[in-house]
């Protein structure tokens, strides 16, 4: 009886531990690697027929971590707007962002 049950528990423990063991090595495994450093840059567009502050925002959150929402809200408080309204023909201050190695190749 004895021999029986440390057989149950040591095949348990086994079980537990490559679980355990499983689940370290899958999360080590899957995790994603590091995004390349950014640096940001400021330049000025001109505002074309159909452009609106969530339209550019769009396109220059695309690839990026920033949320077009909060790019918004950087346009509006870079360019001291109030209003979501912009006019054809004025222009704009946008940021950018470039990783470290792009700056790096055109620098060179």
């Amino acid at each position: 009886m004895f021999m029986r049950k440390s057989l149950v528990f040591l095949s348990l423990g086994t079980m537990a531990a490559c679980t355990f063991l499983g689940i370290f090595i899958l999360n080590a495994l899957a995790k994603e690697p590091p995004r390349p450093k950014t640096v940001s840059y400021y330049t000025c567009i001109q505002i074309q027929p159909g452009d609106t502050l969530w339209s550019i925002a769009e396109v220059y959150t695309e690839g990026t971590d920033i949320t077009v929402e909060d790019y918004v809200k950087q346009l509006k408080q870079m360019n001291q707007i109030g209003e979501d309204t912009i006019h054809v023909g004025n222009y704009l201050t946008v940021m950018y962002q470039c990783s470290e190695k792009q700056t790096e190749a055109v620098e060179d």
